[in-house]
């Protein structure tokens, strides 16, 4: 009916227009998997009718899905590989990917109701998971491996056995910052509440809770500081 197709069109654009879904399907529809490097070209030209914003030379592959596309913003040089997904979830909601960004194949970004900001620069690994409910912010020429998992979302209370979890709320801390320069390592995880200071390195398979300072090498489960960089 016309309230689910207002739904979908919220879901889709960002707003409960049916023109702009109109637009929006017909941009997807035509667009979203095209081969080749006309694809690409197409994609950068058609995705302005509906992302917030889309910078000079940057590519869009295939397969890649846009939810809340009007609260999406894309710099300059921006590379986002093949079957990505961009979810600016709520009419709050924002996401902007900084100058130079590099979105590898697979990797989800994820904001519900806040703002995930991607500096410039920065290279985010295949398959990796980052999202929030809360702010989210990655600096300028971070380097993220692939496998990663960036919650900002809080974790789930359980305090009461009464209520299932998944309707008993979360327990917010925050969001996650990642400073300039930073190098997280493949299969990490780092949590709401978390920052990692400029120019630290978070080891392989770690987990990140807490803060890690700047020009740190960190790792374990929980994430430790087991050294400083040369010169910090």
């Amino acid at each position: 009916d016309q309230s689910s197709l207002r739904k979908y069109a919220m879901l889709s654009t960002g707003t409960p227009s049916l023109s702009r879904l109109l637009v929006y399907e017909l941009t997807i529809g035509c667009f979203g998997n095209w081969p080749g490097a006309l694809g690409y070209v197409l994609r950068r030209a058609a995705y302005r009718l509906v992302l917030a914003g889309v910078g000079r030379r940057s590519l869009i592959g295939r397969g890649v899905t846009l939810r809340g596309a009007s609260h999406i913003t894309i710099g300059d040089n921006v590379l986002i590989d093949d079957n990505c997904c961009l979810d600016a979830r709520g009419e709050t909601a924002r996401i902007t990917l900084g100058n130079g960004v590099v979105l590898a194949r697979n990797s989800i970004l994820r904001s519900r109701g806040e703002a995930l900001d991607i500096g410039d620069g920065t290279a985010v690994g295949a398959n990796c998971i980052i999202g929030t409910d809360s702010s989210l912010s990655i600096g300028n020429d971070v380097l993220i491996a692939a496998f990663c998992y960036l919650s900002g979302g809080g974790t789930h209370r359980f305090d009461n056995p009464g209520i299932p979890i998944i309707r008993q709320g979360c327990n917010m801390k925050g969001g996650i910052r990642v400073g300039d320069g930073a190098w997280i390592g493949a299969h990490t995880t780092v949590l709401d509440g978390a920052a990692v200071g400029p120019g630290a390195i978070i080891g392989a398979n770690s987990l990140v809770k807490d803060a890690i300072p700047a020009m740190a090498v960190a790792f374990g489960t929980p994430a430790r500081v087991q050294r400083q960089r040369p010169g910090a």
